[in-house]
């Protein structure tokens, strides 16, 4: 099965002109074809300028094949350029075989991706000055059933401060709990995951209705977010109806409902997906 596409706009006074990301995460060694062809390809059919992937691309405690990511990972940079920044699961895999992730980091580097763990890289697309941020958190931020905090000095000190402010600054983060934080820190897009979009997402609202970590409704658990220049903050989750070109601009967060699933395999009104994101000026 085809994994679904989701398709979001965002806007920003810094664009110049339009460029098109796309969004993949929590794979979790899952196949979908052959070298997972059916993720190549849909990919490859958006013509993407850029692609992101927010981690969990593996199972972290060792002794699993990682081939499924091997194979999804290494012919990607051939679509375009791909920048990655680990997940909980990529963390967890530095600690149960470290052998086995240096192997793994190692073999996105001989692709060609882009590695981001607490470091960032300047880029241009399109004519858009564009800064790439990739934050990994220690494992005591993605304990279960347990509300986690951060601070904004925490925060500082694994990924430094926004270097620029009139670059458009993005932010591969993977869990999405902390948004406000990632916000306040001067992210302009931020992209994540983790959550699987939830056990059970609402038909109507879109919403993340019960996360895989024991909580109703998280705040930030699937679809996106946009903080305006004002201050509110507008959700846009529903298939129904879509902001599309109506989106305000200011800072966004989009949360993937991944493409994989580990330990409780449970999606109701919540497919596998592909995220597509058009940035354009506003």
């Amino acid at each position: 099965m085809n994994p679904h596409l989701k398709s979001y706009t965002v806007k920003s006074k810094k664009i110049r002109n339009p460029f098109r990301c796309v969004l993949i995460s929590d794979l979790h060694n899952k196949d979908y074809g052959k070298d997972n062809d059916k993720i190549y390809d849909s990919i490859r059919d958006l013509h993407p300028d850029i692609i992101f992937c927010s981690g969990d691309i593996i199972i972290g405690k060792g002794k699993f094949p990682q081939k499924s990511a091997f194979s999804m990972i290494r012919r990607l940079p051939e679509i375009a350029p791909v920048y990655f920044s680990n997940g909980n699961h990529e963390t967890q895999l530095q600690v149960f075989s470290p052998e086995e992730y240096s192997d793994l980091i190692e073999a996105f580097y001989d692709a060609g991706v882009h590695v981001l763990n607490n470091t960032s890289e300047e880029i241009s697309i399109a004519g858009n000055r564009i800064r790439i941020y990739g934050l990994e958190l220690g494992l005591s931020k993605y304990k279960k059933f347990r509300v986690q905090h951060i601070s904004e000095r925490y925060l500082r000190e694994r990924i430094g401060y926004i270097d620029n402010t009139e670059e458009f600054n993005i932010l591969i983060a993977h869990n999405p709990e902390f948004g406000d934080f990632y916000c306040r820190w001067g992210a302009d897009l931020i992209v994540s995951g983790h959550y699987h979009g939830g056990l059970i997402r609402s038909p109507f609202s879109g919403r993340n209705m019960l996360s895989p970590y024991g909580f109703y409704y998280p705040k930030y658990g699937y679809g996106q977010v946009n903080w305006t220049e004002s201050g509110r903050c507008i959700r846009n989750t529903s298939d129904r109806n879509p902001a599309g070109d109506n989106v305000p601009p200011g800072s966004c967060m989009i949360t993937s409902a991944g493409l994989g699933d580990h330990r409780i395999p449970i999606r109701i009104f919540n497919p596998h997906e592909i995220v597509c994101i058009d940035v354009k000026e506003s």
